[in-house]
């Protein structure tokens, strides 16, 4: 059995990625849904978020709950390709 281990790749600055995470954690949580990427020894998976970021990151600060439904009903969608 070969067991692949997922790598997290951030592509942006990291010191906004930790401040949001340690300020205010859904802030931080978004920034990395946004722009990191999944990589494996045979897969690399991309998470796009297709609508305005604004709403995202306001609903993000103001109730978080709505964020999530902004990414499962607004366009958001996983990018899959191989290595």
């Amino acid at each position: 059995m070969s067991v692949d281990r997922l790598r997290i790749k951030y592509s942006h600055s990291k010191f906004w990625l930790i401040f949001w995470l340690l300020i205010l954690f859904p802030v931080g949580l978004v920034l990395l849904l946004n722009y990191a990427e999944l990589t494996s020894n045979t897969r690399v998976f991309k998470v796009k978020y297709r609508g305005e970021k604004f709403w995202l990151y306001f609903w993000a600060i103001v109730f978080f709950p709505i964020t999530i439904l902004l990414f499962l009903f607004n366009g958001s969608f996983v990018k899959s390709a191989r290595n």
